[in-house]
């Protein structure tokens, strides 16, 4: 009985130990870093990675930023996957009026191909990888490259991505979201020495450690999880880096929410599956701790499925008094959940004030949070299961038409 009560309070305990991490992360770290990038960077440079599938709306805007970036040694490649809409007629007369590569494969091989083919007319020793809807702020690169300068076991620093579309009742949860429940875990991890995962849609790469671990993973449903975990086991660093700030859209529906958020289940649970015995092999305790808290995720999410199933049509397959005492429980923890998330995304906010002030304002919308996010997320983590143990290996991961919200905003 205290076992299955303990497993049921483990959003609990994470949720406290995200913010105190946060807090550690940003009285130790975070408040000391420098407001302005220093751009003394010498003869460094970056290639800048764009894969590109069915964003003929969008690949024109983040082309043209990542040009108008003041960082002065920086090449653009735009890596077309098989679109099926007009994305390569978009790039091709593009391409006639500005100074970019364009690497135009004729089949949907997913991004992590596109991202391997991609890199090879990479010309740069840092390589930056970022989605085809993406704006990057003009002092992002240079606070990046910064931090490799420092450490030399760099492997990857990723950013802190906003969010471009708020119009919508779903935009401003995925706000807070993202400068308050992504915020506050890269922070916390920080702390731990391991950041579980990149942002797929903004991470500056050494190039020589992409090739190390044999680059991205075509079989991989999310490429960012599985090259992250390649770098810890290869005892490669990744840091997160709050000030390096780009834009992005995320889906305004809850079917684009939902294919989003299932995909990033699935691959999470790919990995995990696939990299589960050499994390335990590595003896680190930040390893360690990040398979705690991928496995206990999916405890929790079948347990309290469990429990719930059980109740409701009173299985004898537990006593009736116990299960009562453990739906009792869950309601208890989730009280207690909800009380303890607004703390995480009070400071969390506050924290990211500095970076985009208005943020503190979507307060007001954590009264949806829990009841989108929590139900989806244990939804997806549920279906992806199955998912995840029949990956084909070696096949490709291909992706579909991603869902971009109001692009307008």
């Amino acid at each position: 009985m205290k076992i299955f009560s303990l497993l049921l309070m483990y959003p609990l305990f994470m949720s406290i130990f995200w913010v105190i991490g946060t807090i550690f992360y940003t009285f130790l770290i975070e408040l000391r870093l420098k407001r302005q990038p220093n751009k003394q960077i010498g003869d460094q440079g970056i290639s800048f990675l764009i894969p590109c599938y069915n964003e003929e709306e969008t690949i024109q805007e983040t082309i043209k930023n990542v040009l108008e970036l003041e960082f002065p040694n920086k090449q653009i490649i735009v890596i077309n996957d098989g679109s099926s809409d007009h994305s390569a007629e978009v790039i091709t007369q593009l391409k006639k009026q500005l100074d970019f590569t364009f690497v135009n494969l004729s089949h949907n091989k997913g991004k992590a191909n596109a991202l391997n083919e991609g890199i090879k007319y990479a010309q740069y020793d840092f390589i930056m990888g970022i989605d085809a809807d993406t704006i990057v702020d003009n002092d992002a690169p240079y606070y990046m490259i910064e931090n490799f300068l420092k450490d030399p076991s760099l492997a990857a620093v990723t950013g802190n991505p906003r969010i471009r579309n708020k119009s919508s009742i779903l935009g401003k949860i995925q706000a807070v979201e993202y400068a308050s429940m992504v915020g506050s875990i890269k922070r916390a991890q920080s702390i731990t020495g391991k950041i579980n995962t990149i942002s797929g849609v903004f991470t500056l790469f050494r190039k020589s450690a992409i090739e190390q671990v044999n680059k991205w993973d075509i079989d991989m449903i999310t490429e960012d999880i599985a090259i992250s975990w390649k770098f810890h086991l290869s005892k490669l660093k990744i840091k997160y880096e709050p000030r390096a700030l780009c834009w992005m859209l995320v889906p305004e529906t809850v079917g684009g929410l939902w294919k989003q958020r299932l995909r990033w289940a699935q691959g999470g649970q790919e990995v995990l599956i696939r990299d589960f015995k050499s994390g335990i092999k590595s003896k680190h305790p930040a390893i360690y701790l990040l398979l705690f808290e991928q496995i206990f995720s999916l405890i929790w999410v079948y347990l309290v499925l469990l429990i719930l199933i059980s109740t409701i049509i009173n299985a004898n397959f537990f006593d009736y008094y116990y299960m009562s005492y453990q739906f009792t429980i869950v309601i208890l923890s989730a009280l207690i959940l909800t009380f303890i998330n607004i703390i995480q995304f009070t400071i969390s906010l506050i924290v990211d004030s500095r970076y985009e002030k208005m943020n503190v304002l979507t307060i007001f919308f954590l009264s949806w949070y829990p009841t989108v996010y929590w139900i989806i997320n244990a939804l997806v983590a549920i279906i992806a299961f199955p998912k995840a143990l029949k990956r084909k290996k070696g096949a490709f991961a291909t992706w579909s038409s991603p869902d971009r919200g109001n692009i307008k905003r």
